[in-house]
């Protein structure tokens, strides 16, 4: 697994929304919950407003996964949520929000995320599903581990390295039939071209003959692109990813006429919690401990 810091950021990061402000009030609702006496330092204005953790967690969880999924996959993605904040406090009682790189929505942006008529109960099911899993992490040899998770696989999940070994390969053959599963995108020679020279490391490859200048060196067994050669260049699945804005490093080049078809399977990375197969196992009655289980293997879910 190459390039383990940008697939860090990415495994917090969902590309399609802006990073927003989320104030964590619903109107005529003053219930606290529990709270964690870790608080995140919020910069408005110019100053410090402390927000405990595990009501910050409200905004992170409701960007992190759709509202619609089931009830213990959200519950899922709220430990998982409150591992990487509690992993980068590393032990502090206080961190400021500029130091977590990490989305999260303001009441405002919910309301047009879901649409007011589904806020309140999109907003009661999101945070019920962090109070529920209050204090709750996980634990690899008694560290939190870094909860890399994606929206839809390929079709499996990915091995990680030796810096991930709870990171290991599982079946998520129902994937499939998730929506946007397959992907099919087409580039004129020229755009592919530009998009591929316009990266810092730039191939320099010509339109007329760019297709021919890509050549992918290693798939892992999931299918997802480990290393490719554009021109003279190596690049990692991910930086072709990038440069060519495809949802997944799971991808093939072909001739398409005149132009250059890129077929992609999943969304994401395809490392760690698989959302989507998180919410299937919740509708045959998972708990949330047990999908995290099945998804990080030789972990354990415990209270802080």
């Amino acid at each position: 697994m190459r390039k383990a810091a940008a697939i860090c950021l990415m495994a917090i990061l969902i590309p399609y929304i802006a990073t927003l402000a989320w104030t964590g009030r619903v109107e005529g609702n003053t219930e606290k919950g529990n709270l964690s006496g870790r608080v995140v330092l919020l910069d408005r204005d110019g100053s410090m407003s402390p927000v405990d953790m595990e009501e910050y967690l409200i905004g992170i969880t409701a960007i992190q996964i759709p509202a619609e999924y089931g009830e213990e996959a959200i519950k899922a993605q709220a430990i998982i949520a409150r591992t990487y904040l509690c992993r980068q406090m590393q032990g502090k009682d206080r961190i400021e929000e500029s130091a977590l790189d990490l989305d999260y929505l303001e009441q405002s942006q919910m309301e047009e995320m879901w649409g007011k008529a589904d806020y309140l109960t999109n907003y009661k099911k999101i945070r019920d599903a962090v109070q529920a899993t209050a204090g709750q992490v996980i634990e690899y040899n008694g560290d939190y581990i870094e909860p890399l998770f994606h929206r839809l696989s390929a079709g499996k999940t990915r091995t990680g390295d030796e810096l991930h070994p709870y990171l290991v390969s599982v079946d998520a053959g129902e994937d499939v039939e998730g929506e946007n599963y397959l992907g099919v995108y087409t580039f004129t020679r020229q755009e592919m071209a530009d998009k591929l020279n316009s990266m810092s490391d730039s191939p320099e490859v010509r339109p007329e003959d760019v297709l021919e200048s890509i050549q992918v060196i290693k798939k892992d067994e999931a299918g997802y692109v480990e290393s490719i050669q554009a021109g003279s260049k190596s690049y990692s699945g991910e930086e072709i990813q990038y440069a060519l804005g495809l949802p997944s490093p799971a991808y093939t080049f072909e001739a398409a006429e005149e132009n250059v078809r890129c077929t992609v399977k999943g969304l994401g990375h395809g490392y760690g919690f698989d959302q989507y197969g998180a919410s299937l196992k919740a509708a045959q009655g998972w708990t949330a401990e047990k999908i995290l289980e099945f998804y990080y293997k030789n972990i354990v879910v415990v209270f802080e």
